[in-house]
């Protein structure tokens, strides 16, 4: 199956589906921080994965960062692109359109500027007319906004463009765990196929009717798509040889590059890949006795050195901060505490406690569970603190949390700050935007095995229910 991923990002969903065996023609990514990383891993630099992107040729498509809006409005492009759509040549447009806008953790802002770039998704749809549609974003592209917006979600208006454009959607809220991915993330994912790939089902052309039509009959697909995803996740997981009775839990993820072990601190030595002098990383990985290493051996996938490509540059916290951080790690398992201010792990700190125990504002700090999926990681460090060790995460743990195998290589300085935070985007960024490789995998791995299944048993099915009647 050949595809597009718009919005790509550092590239975790189209690693996901060029490991389940799809055919990249098309990456569109703005941030050139962001497209180098993917270009590295992806696109032939790295002699760890040979990329499978077969680059549409058209001299508007150079291997660089693309802003969408600008290619759209390139009349020999779209041309272009308008006619690979009437031959067929693209099977799947994926991509997940910059969130910012929708996200409930946000101002939730119904004018954010961000907002509008998924319509120009559905626009690129228009002209390559794929057989098979894949959107990620976040939760809140499902709900509606408390004002300007009539009451109706973004969602709803991309199902009824989509509808117009001649696709059946269905939506639905993915756990990214249930993947095999050690991390509680939920995800709004779209998909959408084409209708003639209904047979003639659905004769309509555009109509209010035919639009009505193809909505009500993606409701009426979406207890089947759903239950399929649910029942190929699980068959998934085991396909990797991960357990099937619990979760990967954030020890089994990221255990193995601690700090600290039984006996005290590990050897250190100068962080190789930091452009800022003064920093450490760990100077070698460490397995950990008594936990299920299937799900470090996944994500070695056949990189055979003692440290991960990167990201393991240790935070430099001052004095206070440890103490903070190690004060936060005692109270937190402290069943007083607990009590007295609902404080627990994997839940942020509540107001209370920390204003009365740590006299600070920070507005988001979550403990981890070593025995339990991470929370949701994202683009902020200092969202997450570490399960026994006071600091924050390092971008290859936070990697690990989102799937990235241990040979993929994030390009870029490793934070940023003021003015720029609008216009770069750092190693932590990258990790925390991706959709996590291992999820973009199994989700890949369903087109390629049971979509078309489902929809030819839901033709069958709704035929047979339309001669009974």
């Amino acid at each position: 199956m050949t595809f597009i991923d718009l919005f790509t990002g550092c590239g975790g969903l189209s690693l996901g589906l060029l490991k389940a065996g799809h055919q990249g023609l098309l990456a569109v990514e703005k941030n050139e921080q962001a497209f180098e990383t993917l270009k590295f891993n992806l696109l032939g630099q790295s002699d760890q994965f040979d990329g499978h992107y077969e680059w549409l040729e058209h001299p508007s498509l150079s291997k660089s960062a693309h802003d969408i809006s600008k290619l759209l409005s390139d009349p020999k492009l779209t041309e272009y692109l308008s006619e690979l759509g009437d031959c067929g040549h693209v099977d799947l447009v994926a991509g997940g359109p910059p969130c910012q806008g929708f996200s409930t953790a946000g101002k939730r802002e119904p004018d954010d500027p961000r907002n509008s770039l998924v319509f120009a998704y559905l626009d690129f749809v228009s002209l390559v007319k794929p057989k098979y549609i894949l959107m990620e974003n976040v939760r809140g592209i499902a709900h509606a906004f408390s004002k300007g917006d009539g009451g109706e979600a973004v969602s709803e208006k991309i199902e009824k463009e989509l509808a117009k454009t001649g696709y059946l959607t269905a939506h639905f809220i993915e756990d990214s765990s249930q993947w095999g991915v050690p991390q509680t993330r939920q995800r709004f994912v779209l998909i959408g196929i084409r209708k003639n790939l209904f047979g003639t089902l659905f004769s309509g052309e555009g109509s209010d009717q035919a639009v009505d039509e193809l909505i009500a009959a993606g409701k009426a697909l979406r207890p089947r798509l759903e239950h399929g995803l649910e029942c190929f996740a699980t068959r998934f997981r085991a396909s990797l040889g991960l357990k099937q009775d619990s979760l990967v839990s954030v020890k089994e993820a990221i255990g193995d590059l601690k700090t600290m072990d039984a006996f005290g601190a590990r050897d250190k030595k100068s962080a190789s890949d930091s452009t800022v002098s003064g920093f450490q990383q760990i100077a070698n990985s460490a397995p950990m006795k008594g936990i299920d290493r299937n799900y470090q051996r996944l994500m070695s996938d056949g990189w055979n050195k003692d440290l991960p490509n990167g990201g393991l540059r240790l935070p430099k916290h001052s004095k206070p901060v440890v103490d903070r951080f190690s004060r936060i790690l005692d109270d937190v398992d402290n069943p007083d505490f607990q009590n007295q201010y609902l404080l627990s792990r994997r839940k942020t700190l509540p107001i209370k406690y920390r204003e009365e125990r740590l006299n600070s504002k920070k507005h988001t700090l979550t403990v981890l569970h070593p025995d339990k999926p991470s929370v949701t990681v994202t683009t902020l460090p200092d969202d997450i603190l570490h399960y026994d060790e006071p600091r924050i995460l390092t971008v290859r743990e936070l990697a690990r949390l989102q799937s990235f195998p241990d040979w993929f290589r994030f390009e870029g300085p490793y934070t940023t700050g003021g003015s720029l935070r609008k216009s770069t985007c750092p190693k932590y960024t990258q990790v925390g935007n991706a959709v996590p490789p291992l999820m973009a995998e199994g989700l890949g791995c369903f087109f390629r095995d049971e979509i078309k299944n489902i929809v030819d048993s839901f033709v069958r099915d709704t035929k047979a229910a339309s001669t009974a009647a």
